[in-house]
């Protein structure tokens, strides 16, 4: 699905700058093994590790996850891991932080405001439910550390730091937008972040057991963009005056 189009036209977000898309692939888990030129390059394989561990993670789960498997992928020896990243918890959470940061990397390019607050909560929930549309492994991934009750990401001393100036931008849209009449009054961001997430989250997390009791494929590209325009239009019903 091409995430341009659907982001520009239904959230009226503005197109994605070259920088961002750099800096969103700072992780990948479908990016492939960057090859060696023959010279020592610290940078390239720690990608690579990453890129692999983010794979492994997302599919088996943290301990379900083979750090033989994450090493051969990579084209590495163990030794070589644990020189970068130390232990297989310190490389899952450094992939948990990888990922987290990749979700909110396009935030410096969301204009909330420039825009009329209707159209700045439009966009920030389009651009939400698009990195989780496109990143299926960050899907995964969060799920399986909810599993484990988040022990790995309780470690992170980054998240809290990422989100924070998210939650306070959302605000002062949801201010701005009770100032002119647009919203009611008194809506939470913080609360407001957590029912946006799970409204965008659940479709994708549950996506095979709704699809056994309710019938139909979730996932497909009719089905995604029939959700998507339902968590927009479910969301500012929510809040509007």
């Amino acid at each position: 699905m091409n995430l341009k189009k659907s982001g520009a036209s239904a959230a009226g977000a503005s197109p994605r700058k070259k920088s961002a898309r750099k800096v969103e692939r700072v992780i990948s888990s479908t990016r492939k093994k960057r090859a060696s030129n023959g010279t020592r390059d610290p940078e390239r394989t720690r990608r690579n590790l990453l890129d692999a561990a983010y794979r492994e993670f997302s599919a088996n789960g943290y301990h379900g996850a083979s750090i033989e498997k994450i090493c051969n992928r990579a084209g590495v020896s163990k030794q070589i891991l644990s020189h970068h990243f130390g232990a297989k918890a310190d490389v899952y959470l450094m992939v948990l932080e990888r990922a987290y940061e990749a979700s909110r990397a396009h935030d410096p390019e969301l204009d909330l405001e420039g825009v009329d607050p209707v159209e700045a909560i439009r966009r920030f929930i389009g651009f939400g439910f698009d990195h989780l549309r496109d990143d299926r492994a960050f899907v995964s991934l969060l799920a399986d550390e909810n599993i484990n009750r988040g022990r790995n990401i309780r470690r992170s001393t980054k998240l809290r730091d990422l989100y924070a100036p998210l939650i306070e931008r959302l605000g002062a849209v949801l201010r701005r937008g009770e100032a002119s009449g647009a919203f009611r009054p008194g809506v939470d961001p913080r609360q407001f972040y957590i029912s946006v997430s799970a409204l965008c989250f659940f479709s994708f997390s549950n996506a095979y057991t709704l699809a056994a009791v309710l019938g139909g494929d979730l996932l497909t590209k009719d089905a995604v963009e029939a959700r998507r325009a339902h968590v927009l239009d479910f969301a500012l019903s929510a809040i509007r005056a």
